[in-house]
């Protein structure tokens, strides 16, 4: 066996968490005090330690919410699940939302499945590509009846979601200095925008009508478009007015990188 094929022997018995491989014991050396199970023992236990360290740094609140003891046995069987396959550890965790999707005890538990899916869009916001925002100002190269046609990019950090009810209130309260415990569950849903402005994640609710507006922004809607789509949904109130609000917001808030006219 060259050094090659005893590598990917050791890597696959630590990966499968296989500590009585017969097969790999043999390669272990012997002698001491510890025998050869305890020996390979050691690397079986730090790689699922330091697995369990991504997962307890990228859902903090998630812990809080379900308790120490269950989400221990949550990493236990996600780690089981899913050895790791990625030469960067930080991609490691992103699974766990759509595993609580799929597993038969959590998958009726959409206020656990919407906090990882929180928890882990502020860490993509995070380790977004890097991309230069715009400051207001670019609108006034635009004359006001070429408003209709523009068309807007956004940092590639920006992501939105459609979440359960009460998330931000419960990461909000869990992730507090002073812990004040979760808030009770509420019924419906709730949108929020997540990005990052420089180095910070940033984040905030968004009512129907700006999660509609951005939605369609970011899929290359012209301001016209987006103008009437609102309109159609909410009749009460002017459209252009509203949109130009939330551009003032996007635009402050650093999620916008580009403007351009549509092509007629």
């Amino acid at each position: 066996m060259n050094l090659k094929e005893l590598q990917s022997r050791f890597q696959a018995a630590i990966l499968a968490g296989d500590e009585e491989d017969a097969a790999v014991l043999d390669l272990v050396a012997a002698g001491g005090e510890a025998g050869r199970p305890v020996k390979f023992g050691v690397y079986v236990a730090a790689y699922r330690i330091r697995l369990t360290e991504y997962l307890d740094e990228d859902y903090p609140a998630l812990r809080a919410l379900q308790g120490d003891d269950v989400f221990e046995a949550l990493v236990e069987e996600y780690i089981a699940a899913n050895p790791s396959r990625h030469r960067n550890a930080r991609w490691y965790s992103s699974g766990l939302p759509e595993f609580l999707q799929r597993h038969e005890d959590w998958r009726a538990n959409p206020r656990a499945i919407d906090m990882a899916r929180f928890e882990r869009a502020l860490t993509d916001a995070f380790d977004a590509r890097d991309a230069e925002t715009l400051a207001i100002e670019a609108l006034a190269e635009f004359s006001p009846p070429d408003w209709p046609r523009l068309k807007f990019a956004f940092h590639p950090s920006v992501e939105l979601l459609t979440v359960a009810a009460g998330t931000l209130e419960t990461y909000l309260a869990l992730t507090a200095e002073e812990e004040t415990g979760p808030p009770p569950p509420r019924q419906g849903v709730e949108r929020i925008a997540v990005w990052r402005d420089k180095f910070d994640p940033l984040y905030r609710g968004l009512d129907p009508d700006e999660f509609l507006a951005l939605n369609e922004a970011r899929a290359g809607r012209s301001f016209g478009d987006i103008c009437q789509m609102v309109a159609f949904q909410n009749q009460n109130d002017p459209a252009a007015e509203r949109i130009a609000r939330f551009l003032v917001n996007w635009f402050s808030e650093g999620m916008v990188t580009g403007v351009e006219m549509a092509r007629t």
